[in-house]
């Protein structure tokens, strides 16, 4: 099958424009006539956005303190600008490139090396295309967010293409974690390993491993991954929620300090390695996380409010320290300003600035402070619907406890109670509580999960999941599903959202779940 380049669109990512125009010249010679140029992560991204792009070709390295190449992969794909149909050709020196490919989702098609050979180029190039020309209908199906019909694909292919079983294979053990079907993830990535040294595989099994409850077994297959060097952000990722999920705290801080030191740039990790000290209270090691996370977050899918939360609560524990006090405190409300600038557009984030300005003021002894934003907090709250209002009525009941407001938030909390049993999450929330206090914990389980299952950004009710969850287990050491999904759900709450008494809550049932963790059977 001849390959025909006329038509395709390519994009350029290298900051060395002499390298960059001759890779570009070498294209004009295949026939390629539209070729864009990116000389970072962040102008690429901006590219991406706009238009499709047929061949990506993208240089590891573009700079000291910059986002790598392999980081345009993972930020694109996390913001779906990216089609699997595409092509995605690293730039990368040969004896490094095996270090690269341990990702399942976000790994290069294939890699070149400079300088670049037309000869060389043209024959990995054809080759590549060629596989992605046969598995286009399940690469068109993972665009179309069909998962169940790309899995059926995947394996019609295997049976038409037994040669393209590894590569196919692999498509189809990305579809069933999509799907949550743990188990047939991990026999087929098992099966896989058997066979040969894949590392992609490897971190695959130990993702699926770790959903499955079989934290040990996840700890030394991502051990694994990690020791042999492959500079895998999930690898990093599972295998710190592991350690976390089995109590091993101070582990899984030491492993992501190790992970930022080879990945600086990957807001990703700075913001788990940040979470997990401020979990901890290593705040010094939380501080310098997560202004990483802010820096490197900037302008991308990974941009979170909570990462600035979680400075400013970090920052709070300086003031108390005579020498830094100040200049803390300056900080903290310059970075209570950024979070609303860089989320423009969301009035609730507004709130939350002020709620968490009062907190912190609050607990740093500075009360005229702590009214100040109280009072501004409460103003903006009743500028919003009333079913928002429902969704941030136990942080601002919580926040003005003690305060001259408590009686006026108290009235508004029974005017909003009649709002609250017209939504099915304030419903269940509600029917979960009084379950909850009557010991009926198996009912008020059930009742929270609908709730959050509603409206999974609620921290309160996530939190309260999890309490009841943990009753349930509790008393019948045989149902690893809820002590699982107590896990799932802790690991999705950020915890620089939240406020002082919520991460203290936090560390606590963090910290249960952790222990009954330990308890599970080494087989599920």
């Amino acid at each position: 099958m001849e390959i025909n380049y006329s038509g395709k669109s390519v994009l350029i990512v290298d900051n060395k424009l002499s390298e960059l125009g001759a890779l570009r010249q070498i294209l004009g010679q295949l026939g390629v006539q539209r070729i864009q140029v990116a000389s970072s992560v962040n102008m690429a991204l901006s590219l991406m956005r706009v238009e499709q792009y047929d061949l990506c070709f993208v240089d590891y390295d573009l700079g000291r303190d910059e986002k790598n190449g392999l980081q345009l992969l993972h930020e694109a794909n996390a913001e779906q600008s990216f089609s699997h149909r595409n092509l995605f050709v690293l730039v990368v020196d040969s004896e490094r490139s095996h270090l690269l490919f341990g990702s399942l989702e976000n790994s290069p098609d294939t890699y070149i090396s400079k300088p670049y050979d037309l000869t060389s180029l043209r024959s990995r190039l054809d080759k590549v295309m060629r596989v992605k020309h046969v598995t286009e209908p399940v690469d068109r199906l993972l665009d179309e967010h069909e998962p169940d019909k790309a899995l059926k694909a995947c394996d019609q292919l295997t049976d038409m293409f037994p040669g393209l079983h590894l590569y196919l294979s692999r498509l189809k053990g990305i579809v069933l974690l999509q799907l949550e079907r743990h188990a047939e993830a991990a026999e087929l990535f098992e099966g896989l390993i058997e066979r040969r040294d894949l590392p992609w595989a490897e971190v695959g099994l130990g993702s699926a491993f770790f959903h499955l409850g079989r934290y040990d077994d996840a700890l030394r297959m991502l051990n694994r991954v990690v020791d042999n060097e492959h500079l895998c952000v999930e690898a990093f990722s599972w295998l710190g929620r592991a350690y976390w999920a089995t109590g091993a705290l101070q582990q899984a801080i030491s492993l992501m300090r190790k992970a930022v030191m080879l990945q600086p740039t990957s807001p990703q990790l700075q913001r788990e390695l940040a979470d997990l000290a401020a979990q901890a209270e290593d705040w010094n090691i939380a501080i310098d996380a997560y202004r990483s996370a802010i820096r490197y977050a900037r302008n991308s899918v990974y941009q979170e409010p909570s990462a600035y939360f979680g400075l400013a609560r970090a920052l709070a524990h300086q003031m108390s320290k005579v020498d830094q006090a100040k200049e803390a405190e300056e900080e903290i409300i310059r970075l209570l300003e950024d979070v609303v600038l860089d989320h423009q557009g969301y009035d609730e984030i507004g709130l939350h600035a002020k709620l968490c300005a009062s907190d912190i003021f609050k607990l740093g002894n500075v009360p005229d402070l702590s009214e100040q934003r109280l009072r501004d907090a409460w103003a903006m709250f009743q500028q919003l619907e009333k079913e928002v209002q429902c969704i941030w009525l136990d942080s601002i009941v919580d926040a003005s406890n003690g305060s001259s407001l408590s009686a006026e938030v108290a009235a508004h909390k029974k005017v909003l109670a009649t709002v609250m049993v017209t939504l099915r999450w304030g419903k269940a929330n509600l029917r979960a509580m009084l379950s909850f206090r009557k010991t009926e914990f198996e009912q008020a389980f059930k009742l929270f999960a609908q709730a959050h299952d509603c409206l999974p950004q609620h921290v309160g009710i996530a939190l309260n999941m999890v309490q009841a969850g943990i009753e349930v287990a509790r008393r019948s050491p045989g149902n690893i599903e809820t002590l699982l999904r107590c896990d799932a759900v802790l690991a999705k709450v950020r915890f620089g959202e939240l406020s002082a008494r919520q991460q203290a809550r936090y560390r606590t049932l963090a910290q249960r779940c952790a222990k009954l963790d330990r308890q599970l059977p080494e087989t599920l």
